[in-house]
């Protein structure tokens, strides 16, 4: 049983599953950060009877069909088997109606004895119990206390070090899974070592360069799943805070994928169930899936509520949405700046596939390197098709990449009108075919960066009258 493969967030998260499902509106995560002794769970949920603690604590303890459809458990094994994961000893303080009770597994003892029997904590065992002492008759809460971290802490080199670091993920793990209960109405507060957890939306749904897809409904065996899928803002569009986000910085791209849900609660997160694979084009789009509890089996939900597989009727409706997300993720890319792109435009850079690859190079149509051309002597204009030459083939594309896929964000560079001014007096001197406002306008119209020129027949003229 403790060789399940429990994580430690995952571990914690399940804690937290019951506190919930308890209705606990407040849960503090108390861990000891000076000797990493212990881990500690308070919350102020409805509290246990003496018979419901004993039964949590079984080995089979409460199973699916009798759970509230509202629970987040899910096998009835959670507390027994996360905590045990981490721990050698897990000890149970609850009060209900004025009743405490006190239990505990400990596999030391359980070795000693030869017999699988939990303990029954009197008074002097419940005052070295970490935390019990906030515990009061008068108000119904639950203590959970892991001792001996043998599991969390195996190979630590600085225990109390293991702890902290491990205490930051777990911030960031706790409110990207339970998003949906620490915010609105009626939210729920979890806390570590005093610090509230904030929620973590994997959709960025408050950004208003989000674009959220049309939701919806795939049917199976009467039962409703919604389907909602997003396309993250480029990641110059988000926040410095954002950014330091581990799932929206460097490694934005693993983190693509389905984002499914049960009860609002956050069970598997990233990647596409083998349907497609990780892009960086795509690593923009993300897909949220809430499925209803009658469908665990049919999802193949693990004991860790950390991986589902989705049942076969899915699979192919779930190809055509990805189709769908994704293809809005890659425009993001290949359009970046060009929001009023045209198939007729002239670009300075042009993508040409060649030899089952590809290659860039500068657009030698564009009207100002033809018309450089044209006013450039043989011997120059050998010189200028070297140059041009030299910048294609030089073009740092390793580095672009990396920096894309770093999601750094990249600065737009606009050019403003003096500079727009400055280029078309050198049009108008160069003199030529160009040089006719009549034939410049309508070919400029197509040409960076002056297609993105709201009155440019009229800046032409302005330009034009300084030389009459």
């Amino acid at each position: 049983m403790r060789s399940v493969g429990y994580s430690f967030d995952a571990a914690v998260a399940d804690i937290v599953d019951n506190s919930i499902a308890a209705g606990a509106r407040h849960v503090q995560i108390v861990a000891d950060s000076v000797d990493a002794s212990y881990i500690a769970f308070l919350d102020d949920g409805s509290g246990m009877t003496s018979d419901e603690a004993r039964e949590a604590l079984k080995l089979a303890g409460t199973s699916r069909i009798e759970r509230s459809s509202t629970d987040l458990g899910r096998f009835g094994l959670g507390l027994k088997t996360a905590s045990l994961s981490q721990c050698r000893r897990l000890s149970v303080v609850t009060v209900r109606g004025g009743v405490l009770t006190g239990l505990q597994w400990d596999i030391d003892h359980v070795l000693q004895t030869g017999s699988w029997s939990i303990r029954v904590l009197d008074a002097q065992d419940l005052s070295v119990i970490p935390q019990a002492d906030r515990l009061s008759l008068d108000t119904n809460a639950t203590l959970v206390v892991w001792q001996t971290l043998d599991y969390l802490l195996a190979g630590a080199g600085d225990p109390a070090l293991e702890i902290s670091e491990r205490l930051q993920h777990l911030r960031h793990h706790l409110g990207l899974v339970f998003q949906r209960f620490l915010e609105g109405r009626g939210s729920v507060r979890v806390e570590v070592n005093g610090v509230a957890v904030a929620p973590v939306d994997p959709f960025l749904e408050s950004n208003s360069k989000t674009q959220a897809g049309p939701r919806e409904t795939v049917v199976i065996e009467g039962h409703t799943v919604d389907v909602d899928p997003f396309t993250l803002p480029h990641p110059s569009a988000l926040s410095a805070r954002d950014r330091k986000r581990s799932d929206l910085g460097s490694s934005m791209r693993d983190h693509q994928g389905f984002y499914v849900y049960r009860n609002k609660r956050l069970i598997s997160h990233g990647g596409w169930f083998g349907l497609a694979k990780l892009d960086e084009l795509t690593k923009q789009s993300r897909v949220r899936v809430d499925i209803p509890p009658e469908l665990d089996q049919q999802w193949q939900l693990d004991i860790k509520k950390s991986r589902v597989e989705p049942p076969q009727a899915f699979r192919s409706r779930f190809r055509q949405i990805i189709e769908h997300v994704t293809g809005g993720s890659k425009r993001l890319h290949r359009f970046r700046g060009r929001a009023s792109a045209r198939s007729d435009a002239v670009y300075l850079w042009q993508a040409i596939e060649e030899r089952g690859g590809y290659r860039y190079a500068i657009n030698r149509e564009h009207p100002m390197i033809s018309g450089l051309e044209a006013q450039l002597p043989p011997e120059k204009r050998k010189l200028l098709d070297q140059t041009l030459n030299d910048l294609a083939n030089y073009f740092p594309a390793p580095d672009l990449y990396v920096r894309m896929a770093d999601s750094q964000p990249r600065i737009e560079v606009d050019s403003t009108e003096s500079e727009l001014r400055d280029r078309l007096r050198a049009i108008r001197d160069a003199g030529g075919s160009l040089a006719d406002p009549a034939a410049l306008v309508p070919a400029l119209r197509r040409v960076e960066p002056f297609n993105n020129v709201v009155d440019l027949q009229s800046l032409v003229a302005q330009v034009w009258e300084e030389n009459t």
